[in-house]
């Protein structure tokens, strides 16, 4: 907070140093005849114009309606729980869940339940998924405290059973429910406090420019019914347990867990008031049912080799490994194929995990393998299993893949090269242009040369932006953070000096290497001021993020090519009396003044619009993912259209998106593919005739 006051009264401070030093630096040169009256209110009037726009803004703050913190929570609420439900609708179909797809799950209670709580007592001891669902929604409609833990084996449907937990309560309940992925959860974080960070990364709307990240902190503490998935990947489940039941005194919440962990967790039962269920492992019977039941009417022979294998040995590696809905759905999605022969009479202790690998890198084999009608043709197999390789390998702790960060897998060299190249190369050669009309070529290439690599070094240098949104408009400086406005000051700064070094050598007064560096140090401030991201998107996805980003980058060169263009109509008009005496006999000078005001126009905006737009470029997330792009494409590592592939992946199951994210549907399917241990090599599946769905469209699923 302190850092944010600093920062803004450094940035008053410099504008009022810099009216200062333009009007002393005009009444010197009025006062000893070296510039004429009309010359000096020229130069000082649209200085003090520029300024005003960025002083009004905050003069007239006061005069506004402020939303109180309550009436923005308010407004969040039901856009909250309605883009919850739609999110987790879209999911559903993918995922299978939807009634009649899935296998119906058994659930039995577990060891560390508490059966005196309302939710235990209306329930048996025992039942299906679909009963514990609906009458955990019941009760938590009542507004009752309501803790349920689910636990079970990897692939058993735990992520599963959240995901219809948060569908049944949907939009109708006091609380809204909201699923939280607790890897990317450190225990030493107060919990609420890393809601509230997950909730603006998800639903970036919940934010809010006037009242910050109070409206997202007030939702997850009140209005909230926290859904939180995979304890057992938290670095210290027992700690974590322990800080959940603590902040969650009074509160509902669900939680999901692997059996063992959560037994040891638990042990000396941490978790009160909660009502811990087990799911149970499908019977072979039950596996064997369903794979016939799945079987196309036409083609009874597809599924019957692994159905048969069931009936003869209820208890072997197949019946182990297709315990799990997830594996049950892979086995499904296949497209109908039956298990390779040597899979199904495999043995030995590794023969179930061996079967759940094959079934695993199926997934990719089968999502991409073209349908005859399908055009353009998807990305090959083979190189599609090596491109998710790739991109397994760069989520962060909360299993999300975001673009704007895929420049981190880049050596920071390649940037630095990329950016000095292309900075010296535009303004070495404009700034070489501009001077060889003064008969100074060099003298411009080397001004333009030792800017742009300077620039792009110094831009090279500092964070990368985060996506941003383009939507010029001025706003409070009060408002803003100490980041940006330090950032601000800089692109004023660069912006200011390579002006004043341009005109130094052209002007014989300082007065124009002020007025001169003010203007463009207030045209780069600005642009960078009006382009800052206002508000978030109501509706964020990874290629809207991207396409907005870009946006700003290319809206920086208009802002920078507009208020540049005026500077230098400005200082061309002002050439004719005041260039510096070796500049007299050039031929440039006998051209009237409106012309030369023409000329400097086209000069300003060129230079100021470059200027700027590298900046712009250097520093956004797009910039930087152009490069990233380029170098992950040539190394074979990601295609060269990254984006397309990523939706392409999302569109045939094996990514979901979330918000402006991208994550792996399985997480075992991301696991299998970021491990370095040899894989068992999927041949492409056949389609089936009927042009069946997706693999993860059919059958329940799991990402635990």
């Amino acid at each position: 907070m302190n850092l944010r006051r600093w920062a803004v009264a450094l940035t008053y401070l410099l504008l009022a140093l810099t009216l200062a030093a333009t009007v002393a630096v005009a009444w010197i040169g009025t006062r000893d005849g070296t510039l004429k009256t009309q010359e000096m209110w020229t130069g000082v009037i649209p200085v003090f114009v520029a300024i005003i726009a960025v002083v009004v803004p905050l003069l007239r703050g006061g005069d506004r309606r402020e939303q109180s913190l309550e009436e923005a929570v308010r407004a969040c609420v039901p856009a909250l729980a309605e883009k919850v439900t739609k999110d987790w609708k879209d999911e559903e179909r993918y995922r299978g869940l939807y009634e009649g797809s899935r296998a119906e799950l058994r659930w039995e209670a577990a060891p560390g339940s508490d059966r005196t709580t309302r939710l235990a007592a209306a329930l048996p001891t025992d039942g299906t998924l679909a009963r514990l669902t609906g009458g955990f929604a019941r009760h938590a409609r009542t507004g009752a405290m309501t803790r349920l833990v689910v636990t079970g084996e990897a692939g058993a449907g735990k992520t599963s059973a959240c995901v219809l937990l948060t569908l049944e309560l949907g939009d109708t309940g006091p609380l809204v429910p909201v699923l939280f992925q607790l890897s990317s959860w450190q225990p030493g974080v107060p919990l609420y406090e890393w809601m509230t960070g997950e909730l603006l990364s998800a639903y970036p709307f919940v934010g809010s420019p006037q009242h910050g990240r109070q409206v997202a902190a007030e939702l997850a503490l009140h209005h909230v019914l926290p859904v939180l998935d995979g304890l057992d990947e938290v670095a210290d489940p027992a700690a974590a347990l322990r800080r959940i039941d603590e902040e969650t005194e009074g509160r509902s919440f669900v939680l999901s867990c692997r059996t063992e962990t959560f037994a040891t967790a638990n042990a000396g039962h941490v978790l009160r008031r909660a009502l811990v269920v087990r799911l149970q492992p499908l019977l072979a019977e039950e596996s064997r049912d369903y794979l016939l039941g799945y079987e196309p009417g036409d083609n009874r022979d597809r599924l019957a080799p692994m159905a048969a294998r069931l009936r003869e040995n209820p208890d072997g590696p197949l019946a182990e490994a297709l315990s799990t809905p997830l594996m049950l759905s892979l086995a499904v999605a296949r497209g109908g194929e039956p298990l390779p022969a040597e899979l199904l009479a495999t043995t030995g202790p590794d023969a179930a995990d061996r079967i759940r690998r094959h079934l695993l890198g199926s997934i990719i084999g089968k999502a991409f393998t073209p349908r005859p009608d399908e055009k353009p043709p998807p990305t090959p197999p083979d190189q599609a299993r090596r491109y998710l390789e790739f991109l397994a390998g760069q989520v962060d702790e909360a299993g999300r893949l975001a673009w704007w960060r895929l420049h981190r897998a880049v050596p920071g060299w390649v940037f630095l090269v990329q950016a000095v190249v292309l900075a010296v190369a535009v303004c070495s050669g404009l700034a070489a242009g501009h001077f060889s009309v003064f008969g100074r070529p060099w003298l411009g290439f080397w001004i333009g040369f030792a800017a742009g690599g300077v620039g792009a070094f110094v831009v090279k240098m500092i964070p990368q932006d985060p996506p941003r949104r383009a939507r010029p408009r001025l706003r409070l400086l009060p408002g803003a953070t100490a980041y940006a406005l330090l950032r601000l000051l800089g692109f004023g700064a660069m912006g200011a000096a390579a002006c004043a070094v341009i005109v130094w050598f052209l002007y014989a007064s300082p007065f124009y290497v002020v007025v001169g560096g003010a203007l463009s140090g207030l045209t780069f401030a600005m642009a960078r001021y009006v382009s800052e991201p206002v508000d978030p998107l109501d509706a964020v996805t990874p290629a809207a993020l991207l396409a907005n980003d870009r946006l700003a980058v290319l809206s920086a060169w208009v802002a920078g090519g507009v208020p540049g263009a005026l500077t230098g109509a400005y200082l061309g008009a002002a050439l004719k009396d005041g260039h510096r005496p070796e500049l007299a006999s050039l031929p440039i000078m006998e051209l009237p003044p409106a012309v030369l005001a023409l000329l400097g126009a086209v000069a300003g905006c060129g230079l100021s619009a470059a200027g700027l737009g590298l900046m712009a470029l250097g520093s956004s997330a797009w910039g930087r993912f152009n490069t990233t792009r380029l170098w992950l494409a040539a190394r074979g590592l990601a295609p060269l259209r990254l984006m397309r592939f990523l939706e392409d992946a999302r569109r045939r199951g094996v990514l979901r998106q979330v918000s402006g994210y991208y994550e792996f549907r399985h997480r075992l399917l991301r696991d299998y593919l970021a491990e370095p241990l040899p894989k068992v090599a999927a041949e492409p599946a056949v389609p089936p005739d009927d042009g069946s769905l997706t693999p993860t469209s059919t059958g329940p699923d799991n990402v635990q």
